[in-house]
């Protein structure tokens, strides 16, 4: 079984990109090249067949979180990270939601040792009967994550003009969201122009 990839899973059921950082994959969940947005977690199934997908990247055993509190987390997400491409100023009412709920639940760093080396573990530890909380503050926490560290500076948006994918690319010389949807789009476009130009 080893073909399996979060990307071929998650374009079966309609989500064009994964793989990306988790809070990279939530926002990627809504198009905004479209008018109106094309809004991918259109409901709650839509939604949990979502976070089923990263069900590995979350803490075990959290239930996937209800439409409601997942789209709220994914707009301040998208404010945040389409800011710091246009080089803006951080939403603060954005800053605020992703802070409260990665400050909603208590977790817990070790320091492991491994066949490869030092680790580290973080046990999260939910509060209440909110156990959705625990998804939804690994979403925040990969924002976190994200931007706090070198990687920010290799978030990209597709160069697609009809899509608005973000990323973290790890070639400098990507460009695309998706080589076999974006890119070859582009290449066959290209192509088109370059053959059928009178």
């Amino acid at each position: 079984m080893g073909g399996w990839s979060r990307l071929d899973s998650a374009q079966t059921l309609g989500f064009p990109l994964a793989d990306e950082p988790l809070a990279v994959d939530l926002a990627d969940t809504i198009i905004t090249s479209t008018s109106p947005a094309t809004d991918l977690l259109s409901d709650e199934t839509r939604c949990r067949l979502w976070w089923d997908l990263q069900h590995d990247r979350v803490p075990d055993g959290a239930p996937a979180p209800p439409l409601a509190p997942t789209v709220e987390l994914r707009h301040a997400v998208r404010t945040i990270l389409d800011g710091h491409l246009a080089g803006t100023s951080p939403d603060i009412a954005a800053l605020d939601l992703v802070n409260g709920i990665a400050a909603s639940v208590t977790c817990t760093r070790q320091l492991v040792h491994t066949k490869t080396g030092w680790a580290t573990t973080t046990t999260y530890h939910p509060i209440g009967d909110q156990r959705h909380q625990l998804a939804l503050a690994a979403a925040a926490d990969s924002l976190i994550d994200l931007l706090s560290s070198p990687s920010q500076t290799r978030l990209r948006c597709c160069q697609n003009p009809t899509c608005s994918m973000l990323f973290v690319a790890a070639d400098a010389r990507r460009k695309f969201c998706t080589q076999n949807i974006c890119a070859n789009r582009m290449r066959a476009a290209r192509h088109y122009r370059r053959h059928h130009h009178s």
